[in-house]
Protein backbone atom coordinates (compact mmCIF):
# COMPACT_ATOMS: atom_id res chain seq x y z
CA UNK A 1 0.00 0.00 0.00
CA UNK A 2 2.79 2.41 0.88
CA UNK A 3 4.49 1.61 -2.45
CA UNK A 4 1.36 2.52 -4.42
CA UNK A 5 1.07 5.83 -2.53
CA UNK A 6 4.69 6.68 -3.27
CA UNK A 7 4.22 5.91 -6.96
CA UNK A 8 1.07 8.04 -7.09
CA UNK A 9 2.81 10.96 -5.39
CA UNK A 10 5.78 10.60 -7.74
CA UNK A 11 3.47 10.61 -10.77
CA UNK A 12 1.73 13.76 -9.53
CA UNK A 13 5.08 15.48 -8.91
CA UNK A 14 6.28 14.58 -12.42
CA UNK A 15 3.03 15.87 -13.95
CA UNK A 16 3.40 19.22 -12.16
CA UNK A 17 7.06 19.47 -13.18
CA UNK A 18 6.24 18.82 -16.84
CA UNK A 19 3.40 21.33 -16.75
CA UNK A 20 5.72 23.99 -15.28
CA UNK A 21 8.11 23.51 -18.22
CA UNK A 22 5.42 24.26 -20.82
CA UNK A 23 5.57 27.55 -22.67
CA UNK A 24 3.01 30.02 -21.37
CA UNK A 25 -0.23 29.76 -23.26
CA UNK A 26 -2.03 32.83 -24.47
CA UNK A 27 -5.62 33.20 -25.57
CA UNK A 28 -6.21 31.89 -29.06
CA UNK A 29 -6.85 34.66 -31.60
CA UNK A 30 -5.00 37.19 -29.50
CA UNK A 31 -2.02 39.51 -29.87
CA UNK A 32 -0.95 38.88 -26.27
CA UNK A 33 2.34 37.16 -25.59
CA UNK A 34 5.91 37.12 -26.81
CA UNK A 35 6.83 38.00 -30.39
CA UNK A 36 10.03 38.21 -32.42
CA UNK A 37 10.54 41.67 -33.95
CA UNK A 38 12.26 42.09 -37.31
CA UNK A 39 12.96 45.80 -37.70
CA UNK A 40 14.57 48.14 -40.24
CA UNK A 41 15.11 51.77 -39.27
CA UNK A 42 16.51 54.62 -41.32
CA UNK A 43 18.99 55.29 -38.50
CA UNK A 44 19.10 52.07 -36.46
CA UNK A 45 19.41 49.73 -39.44
CA UNK A 46 18.29 46.11 -39.35
CA UNK A 47 17.90 44.24 -36.07
CA UNK A 48 15.97 41.45 -34.38
CA UNK A 49 14.79 41.22 -30.78
CA UNK A 50 11.91 39.99 -28.65
CA UNK A 51 8.91 42.02 -27.51
CA UNK A 52 6.02 41.19 -25.22
CA UNK A 53 2.42 42.41 -25.49
CA UNK A 54 -0.08 42.53 -22.63
CA UNK A 55 -3.31 44.31 -21.81
CA UNK A 56 -3.03 47.65 -20.05
CA UNK A 57 -5.28 46.83 -17.11
CA UNK A 58 -8.65 45.27 -17.81
CA UNK A 59 -9.34 47.24 -21.01
CA UNK A 60 -8.79 44.97 -24.02
CA UNK A 61 -8.55 48.00 -26.34
CA UNK A 62 -5.42 49.24 -24.55
CA UNK A 63 -2.14 47.33 -24.66
CA UNK A 64 1.40 47.63 -23.32
CA UNK A 65 4.33 46.65 -25.50
CA UNK A 66 7.53 45.82 -23.64
CA UNK A 67 10.90 46.35 -25.35
CA UNK A 68 9.44 48.23 -28.34
CA UNK A 69 12.31 49.57 -30.49
CA UNK A 70 14.62 47.40 -28.37
CA UNK A 71 14.60 49.95 -25.51
CA UNK A 72 14.38 47.33 -22.76
CA UNK A 73 11.62 45.41 -21.04
CA UNK A 74 11.29 48.10 -18.37
CA UNK A 75 10.04 50.55 -21.04
CA UNK A 76 6.28 50.27 -21.58
CA UNK A 77 4.89 51.56 -24.87
CA UNK A 78 1.14 52.14 -24.83
CA UNK A 79 -1.21 51.65 -27.75
CA UNK A 80 -4.89 51.40 -28.59
CA UNK A 81 -6.34 48.50 -30.55
CA UNK A 82 -9.34 48.78 -32.84
CA UNK A 83 -10.11 45.74 -34.98
CA UNK A 84 -6.81 45.13 -36.83
CA UNK A 85 -5.31 48.59 -36.26
CA UNK A 86 -2.92 49.48 -33.43
CA UNK A 87 -2.09 53.14 -32.77
CA UNK A 88 0.93 54.07 -30.65
CA UNK A 89 0.01 56.64 -27.97
CA UNK A 90 2.94 56.98 -25.53
CA UNK A 91 5.43 55.41 -23.14
CA UNK A 92 6.26 55.40 -19.44
CA UNK A 93 9.53 57.27 -20.24
CA UNK A 94 10.68 60.29 -22.26
CA UNK A 95 10.88 58.13 -25.39
CA UNK A 96 8.18 58.92 -27.94
CA UNK A 97 6.68 56.98 -30.84
CA UNK A 98 4.26 57.94 -33.55
CA UNK A 99 2.76 55.42 -35.93
CA UNK A 100 0.54 52.41 -36.42
CA UNK A 101 0.55 48.65 -36.61
CA UNK A 102 -1.71 46.33 -38.59
CA UNK A 103 -2.63 42.90 -37.21
CA UNK A 104 -3.04 39.95 -39.58
CA UNK A 105 -6.55 38.50 -39.21
CA UNK A 106 -5.10 35.12 -38.20
CA UNK A 107 -2.90 36.83 -35.54
CA UNK A 108 0.28 35.46 -37.16
CA UNK A 109 1.98 38.85 -37.59
CA UNK A 110 1.79 42.55 -36.82
CA UNK A 111 3.25 45.03 -39.34
CA UNK A 112 4.45 48.43 -38.12
CA UNK A 113 5.36 51.85 -39.54
CA UNK A 114 6.46 54.37 -36.95
CA UNK A 115 8.94 57.06 -35.97
CA UNK A 116 10.97 57.32 -32.78
CA UNK A 117 12.46 60.19 -30.79
CA UNK A 118 13.94 60.02 -27.33
CA UNK A 119 17.05 59.19 -25.32
CA UNK A 120 18.62 57.21 -28.17
CA UNK A 121 18.20 60.08 -30.69
CA UNK A 122 15.61 59.91 -33.42
CA UNK A 123 14.66 57.51 -36.20
CA UNK A 124 12.06 59.07 -38.50
CA UNK A 125 11.23 55.98 -40.59
CA UNK A 126 11.02 52.56 -39.03
CA UNK A 127 9.29 49.47 -40.42
CA UNK A 128 8.93 46.33 -38.37
CA UNK A 129 7.16 42.99 -38.30
CA UNK A 130 6.26 41.06 -35.16
CA UNK A 131 6.04 37.30 -35.71
CA UNK A 132 5.27 34.46 -33.31
CA UNK A 133 8.14 32.11 -32.57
Amino acid sequence: MKSATKIALLAIAIAFTLKACDKPSYPENSILGTWRCFEEGSVSGYRQYNVSLDYNGTDSTMIKIYNFYNLGFEVETYATVSDTLIELIGTNTYNDFSGTGHIERDFSAIYWRFSYSGFSGSDPQVEAAFRRF
